[in-house]
């Protein structure tokens, strides 16, 4: 029989090959999770849980009536009827408008001999005059579109002329014009353009082009084109050609724009010579016939009202429409230099017309007791840069005032007066203008200057 010790050894020889697999395979064991855990330092970290999801309110009675009115599908079903699709608006063109095209000429300070010369203080009267009845004034191009049928205009409205290109159309028009923001139309004829003296420069033209004036042509020499001083049919009509041809190739070239419309020198014209016209290239020609221009006016005939000197007849023809203007119509424009049968000055005005002043805050006043009687509740003064203003008036002198209560600014300021005598039925419009020494304004008093002035150093001893 065997001893126990030696079959314990050799049952432990058998077991220890198994035992250092076993501890091998614990050690990889170990070493495997270190690394896992090491691995998980570098793998992406798990969202967060989502929140749990909010417990709503309670709905009170009033949220659960709209809910059951809400969840009610018949509230959304359709009940049937037609659902009607808008339709475009259709154009309709206004045949009915009429147009006053008025045809100024040369511009002046003061009065002159020629009826083609209106001073500035009565356009400027007349262009307050539109704006005061709301009477539009619109560009020529807006009367052409509408007699093409592509645009509707004003029911009455005024368009603004000038023929030849006098240098007082920059001078003293185109101010006022950019004043009242009015569009206005330049006919120029190609022997008095830029050619010195009191013709405008192409500077000028194109300063009141790039405001918007529009240009036209007037011919190339400003002859009466039915004249045919002896020419033969072949002659006269070659003439004609290079007057309507040449001129609006001339103004096309210089200036880059569209030569649209022809002014009738004198406006003479026969129906060959509005036929050549539009055959030319120009939609349309003017007259100096003064009547309005309607839509079935034939384009090579559009009529004008020419305005002669500072008479108003034609302006208040111009502005007589059936509906309005009235107010203009009726109106007579009293010159301030108008006299009485015994030669007294009708109105005595101040400060006086054409002078210049040094006070900023002057007092304005018409006295009219050479006038008549006037009407109180007729009388309105407008004054540049304040209006329409309140006036003080006398009935005993007849005496109209105003002080001006801020310091004037403008260089130039002018005043409308408008009143209407007791035993007359048209009131009457009195426009003056002077001017307002701004520097000498400024300048200290004799008086002043004394006292303001240190006195001169004690000589030494």
């Amino acid at each position: 029989m065997r001893p126990r010790s030696s079959i314990f050894g050799a049952s432990l020889d058998r077991s220890l090959p198994w035992l250092k697999q076993l501890a091998v395979a614990v050690l990889c064991l170990c070493v495997l999770t270190s690394c896992l855990e090491k691995l998980k330092e570098f793998l992406p970290k798990p969202p967060p849980p989502a929140p749990p999801p909010p417990v709503e309110a309670p709905l009170t009675a009033e949220e659960e009536k709209l809910q059951q009115a809400l969840e009610n599908g018949k509230m959304f079903s359709a009940d049937g009827s037609e659902i009607e699709v808008p339709k475009a608006e259709l154009f309709e063109l206004n045949k009915s408008a009429l147009v006053s095209i008025m045809c100024y000429h040369d511009f002046a300070e003061k009065p002159s001999r020629s009826d083609m010369v209106i001073t500035a203080t009565t356009f400027r009267t007349q262009m307050q005059a539109l704006k005061d009845a709301k009477i539009p004034v619109i560009p020529l191009a807006d009367v052409l579109a509408w007699k093409k049928g592509e645009k509707n205009i004003p029911e009455e409205s005024v368009v603004i002329t000038m023929d030849d290109g006098w240098l007082g159309v920059h001078e003293y028009c185109f101010p006022i014009l950019k004043e009242f923001n009015y569009p206005f139309t330049v006919y120029l004829y190609k022997n008095y353009v830029n050619r010195g003296g009191r013709s405008l420069t192409l500077d000028q033209i194109r300063e009141m082009m790039k405001y918007g004036a529009e240009l036209g042509s007037h011919s190339v020499s400003h002859q009466a084109l039915t004249a045919r001083h002896g020419k033969t049919d072949e002659q006269y009509r070659k003439w004609l050609e290079v007057e309507i041809v040449e001129s609006k190739k001339f103004l096309e070239e210089t200036f880059g724009v569209p030569c649209r419309t022809f002014a009738y020198p004198y406006g003479n014209k026969s129906d060959e010579i509005a036929q050549m016209c539009l055959d030319a290239g120009y939609e349309a020609a003017v007259t100096v016939n003064p009547q309005k221009t309607t839509w079935d006016t034939p384009n090579g005939k559009l009529p004008r009202f020419v305005q002669i000197g500072d008479k108003d007849v034609n302006f208040r023809l111009a502005t007589n429409f059936r509906g309005g203007g009235g107010n203009i119509a009726d109106s007579k424009f009293l010159r301030t230099d108008e006299v009485d049968e015994h030669g007294n000055k009708l109105v005595t005005l101040r400060p006086e017309p054409g002078t210049t002043i040094t006070d900023r805050r002057p007092l304005i006043e018409a006295n009219l007791a050479r006038v008549g009687p006037v009407l109180p509740e007729s009388l309105a003064l407008r004054v540049s840069g304040f209006g329409l203003v309140p006036v003080e008036f006398d009935p005993t002198t007849q005496t109209v005032r105003f002080r001006v209560p801020q310091m004037l600014r403008l260089e130039e300021c002018t005043a409308q007066l408008s009143f209407r005598r007791a035993t007359a039925d048209k009131a009457e419009v009195l426009s003056w203008k002077f001017k307002v020494d701004q520097a000498t304004a400024y300048q200290p008093t004799a008086g002043s200057a004394a006292a303001t002035t240190p006195p001169p150093p004690a000589p030494k001893a």
